[in-house]
């Protein structure tokens, strides 16, 4: 059975892949044996497959897409560390309040103090997350400029 080119060319890419049928493959190969021009369809397959040519503005866009990427995510963790501590911060001390110290009647006091070291811990982060905040955009002004 005679296939023109044109259905070969079709075929090709599924040659090339090594997923067509045997009973294609084979056509395939009778039909490359007495046709050049397939041939070299098929060498152009091969060399914009095996090595495909990008621009170098091309890889520059995508660079430039992963830098600014990379920093909005850490300008975002900084943020969202701000303002996940200062809340939690505000939660501790006026948790704190909020329950209070008791006297019980054996003079001893109860009272949830582990909130104070706690909210002054997330106080303390919400300064360094500040600070690194700060120190990251004059970094990133200075490298725009």
């Amino acid at each position: 059975m005679r296939l023109s080119c044109e259905v070969i060319r079709d075929l090709l890419p599924l040659y090339y892949d090594k997923v067509c049928s045997k009973e294609s493959s084979l056509l395939i190969e009778e039909h490359l044996a007495e046709c050049t021009q397939c041939v070299e369809e098929l060498e152009k397959l091969k060399m914009s497959l095996e090595k495909p040519t990008i621009s170098d503005e091309k890889i520059k866009v995508v660079e430039n897409i992963s830098a600014k990427w990379k920093r909005d995510k850490r300008a975002s963790f900084l943020k969202g560390s701000m303002l996940v501590s200062a809340l939690a911060a505000i939660i501790c001390f006026i948790t704190y309040n909020v329950i209070g110290a008791k006297i019980l009647p054996d003079g001893t006091l109860v009272e949830p103090f582990a909130l104070i070291p706690i909210g002054y811990l997330f106080v303390f982060v919400f300064i360094i997350s500040l600070i690194c905040n700060f120190v990251f955009l004059k970094k990133h002004k200075i490298n725009t400029k």
